[in-house]
C-alpha cells in the first residue's frame, strides 16, 4: 500500500480528455491531471494550506512526449532537511520511481522534465506551522530535447518596455514554453498593449486554445488564453505583477506576437523618451 494518500478538501478533481486542459479549484488536494497543459497548486493557495495535508498529483501526457513542470510560486515551512512540509518529485506515476527531487523553504525548485510521460507531486504538510505553498503548471514536451529557446523566465522591472516570441517576426519554435514577467515596485499597475498577435489557431472541433496560445496571469488570477489571431484587449493588472506564458506544441507554429508595457501608478503616470520625461495625473480604474 502506497504511504501517500489522494483525497479532495471540499472539491472534487474534475477530468478532462487528453485534448483539454484540467480545471480544478483551490481546494483540490490530488489527483489525475491528463490535459495537454494543466495549473496546479497546494489546497487553499494562495492562502495558508491546512495542516496534515497529504496530497498526491499524477501528470499524465501522451506516450511520445515528456511532463515539464515550472512553479510560479513557493513558499513552505522551512526546515535543514525538508521532513515538515516538503513537496516531492518523483520520475513517473509513483514513489518507487526515481526521486527528482524534495523540496521546502521559500526557494522555487527549478524547472523539471520527467524522463517518460508521467510525472509525480507529493505535497506533504506537519501539525503545525505552514506557508502559502505552491502554484505550478505543466506542459506536454517532445522526448528528448531540451527547450533551449526559454530555458530561463525573463524577468521585466524596467517601467516601460516590450518583448516577443523567440525568433519573432519569423516563425516560433514548436514544442516550447515560455514565461515573461512584468514586476514592479508595490502601488503600481501593469497595462500591456498586444502590437501583433498570430498564433496557431483554434481546435476546430473544441473551439478551444489546445494547441499553441498565451496565457495571461493577473499576480495569480488567469486572465485568459488566447491564439490564432484573437488578439488579446488591452490589459490592466489589478497589482504590481503579470505573467505571460506562450505554449507551442509538436505542429503548426505562426510569426508569434509582440508586446508592449508600460508601468502605471494611481494619481500620477510617467512616459520616458531619450531626452525628457513626461507626467501626467491618472485616475485608473
Amino acid at each position: 500500500v502506497s504511504p501517500y494518500l489522494s483525497f479532495v478538501f471540499g472539491d472534487q478533481v474534475k477530468l478532462l480528455s487528453s485534448s483539454c486542459s484540467l480545471t480544478s479549484g483551490n481546494n483540490v488536494c490530488g489527483g489525475v491531471l491528463t490535459g495537454l497543459s494543466g495549473l496546479l497548486s497546494s489546497p487553499q493557495y494562495p492562502d495558508n494550506y491546512p495542516n496534515n495535508a497529504e496530497c498526491r498529483w499524477v501528470m499524465q501526457v501522451s506516450n511520445s512526449t515528456v511532463v515539464s513542470l515550472v512553479f510560479y510560486d513557493f513558499q513552505l515551512e522551512k526546515s535543514e532537511d525538508c521532513s515538515f512540509d516538503y513537496v516531492s518529485l518523483f520520475d513517473g506515476p509513483s514513489v518507487s520511481h526515481r526521486h527528482l527531487g524534495h523540496f521546502c523553504g521559500g526557494t522555487k525548485p527549478p524547472d523539471i522534465v520527467s524522463s517518460t510521460n508521467q510525472l509525480l507531486l507529493v505535497f506533504k504538510s506537519d501539525f503545525n506551522i505552514g506557508g502559502r505553498g505552491f502554484k505550478a503548471s505543466y506542459f506536454s514536451g517532445e522526448a528528448n530535447k531540451t527547450n533551449t529557446v526559454c530555458s530561463l523566465e525573463q524577468v521585466f522591472t524596467a517601467i516601460t518596455g516590450n518583448f516577443s516570441s523567440p525568433r519573432y517576426p519569423n516563425i516560433y519554435p514548436n514544442n516550447i514554453n515560455c514565461h515573461w514577467t512584468v514586476q514592479q515596485p508595490p502601488g503600481y499597475r501593469v497595462k500591456v498593449q498586444f502590437l501583433h498577435f498570430e498564433l496557431e489557431a483554434r481546435d476546430s472541433l473544441s473551439d478551444a486554445c489546445d494547441y499553441d496560445f498565451v496565457a495571461i496571469f493577473d499576480g495569480d488570477t488567469l486572465l485568459g488564453k488566447w491564439c490564432g489571431q484573437d488578439q488579446p484587449p488591452s490589459l490592466l493588472s489589478s497589482g504590481n505583477r503579470l505573467l505571460f506564458v506562450l505554449s507551442a506544441d509538436r505542429k503548426s507554429a505562426s510569426r508569434g506576437f509582440h508586446v508592449s508595457y508600460v508601468a502605471l501608478k494611481p494619481g500620477v503616470i510617467c512616459f520616458y523618451t531619450t531626452c525628457c520625461c513626461y507626467c501626467q495625473h491618472l485616475n485608473l480604474k
